[in-house]
């Protein structure tokens, strides 16, 4: 594989291919523009592929959308209760691998406990619930990444996270899904793409979408934000993976391309470790969730 580290020399040679690619028949293979974890996918899924492939970025890699996660990577146990089990069980497969295969050096598992407010239903109830999360994640390769679940008594639920209030539950279930380092994720991901010939550079933001005669975008304008200098490529295929961008990117091209962004709003409290003792995460949902 080629030179994978994203330096000052690298991006250098990544505006130097742009700039080519205006000359005739020196026209990039694909344009990726958005370096968050769907472009960079994109890179590394067109770059293995013998694509010759730039992704640009206009902040950092991973800064937009994929900086805003909770560093989660599940199944999704709440679309269980939405009976969206295909969807359930494709992010499970896609957890375990990630897990066993793809980037265990920066996923690692993480024990969940659902705290119980009824000693007889509730239990029944959840339990089954994650039981069939449990299998769903094991049918596609037979064996299993994480430990099983397993109820526990309110006296366990003392010893694991003996900060959470007496009132709070009458017992527990522990199950297991896996945090990941999102931004040295993304990082790695356009480092492996670069290994395959792509090249990559931030700082870089796309201006307008330029089109052919025929009214199909064939390049972009870029300006290189260090030094205000805008830049003409064109490419075969240009990609836009700009998140809470792509009505903004779609824009560019003088069109709505009938796509729209609707907000999803989560809210994460960052709390100090000293603050609260325990070695698990908890699952709480209140009256509205």
């Amino acid at each position: 594989m080629l030179d994978t580290r994203l330096t000052k020399e690298s991006r250098d040679r990544a505006l130097a291919r742009l700039s080519e690619s205006s000359r005739p028949g020196r026209e990039l293979d694909v344009l990726v523009i958005g370096g968050g974890i769907t472009g960079a996918g994109i890179a590394l899924d067109a770059a293995s592929r013998g694509l010759e492939t730039v992704v640009v970025e206009a902040q950092d890699w991973g800064a937009g959308t994929s900086s805003r996660s909770s560093k989660l990577v599940h199944g999704g146990l709440r679309y269980l209760q939405m009976l969206d089990f295909k969807l359930v069980f494709e992010a499970l497969a896609e957890r375990d691998l990630l897990l066993t295969t793809v980037a265990p050096h920066l996923v690692r598992p993480v024990p969940f406990l659902y705290p119980l407010r009824h000693r007889v239903w509730e239990r029944a109830f959840v339990g089954a619930g994650i039981a069939l999360y449990d299998v769903l994640a094991t049918l596609r390769r037979g064996k299993r990444a994480l430990p099983w679940h397993r109820h526990l008594s309110r006296a366990d639920l003392d010893r694991v996270f003996p900060d959470l209030s007496a009132r709070a539950a009458v017992g527990q279930i522990e199950y297991w899904d896996a945090t990941v380092d999102d931004a040295r994720y993304v990082t790695t991901l356009v480092r492996t793409a670069a290994g395959y010939g792509a090249q990559a550079a931030t700082r870089i933001q796309v201006v307008e979408l330029t089109k052919n005669g025929a009214g199909v975008v064939d390049g972009a304008l870029l300006r290189d934000l260090e030094t205000d200098r805008v830049i003409a490529v064109k490419a075969r295929h240009v990609i836009s993976s700009t998140g809470v961008w792509t009505e903004q990117s779609q824009a560019l091209a003088g069109e709505t391309g009938g796509l729209r962004v609707l907000a999803s709003k989560g809210i994460h409290i960052v709390v100090p470790r000293d603050r609260i003792e325990g070695d698990a995460g908890l699952i709480l949902q209140t009256k509205k969730s």
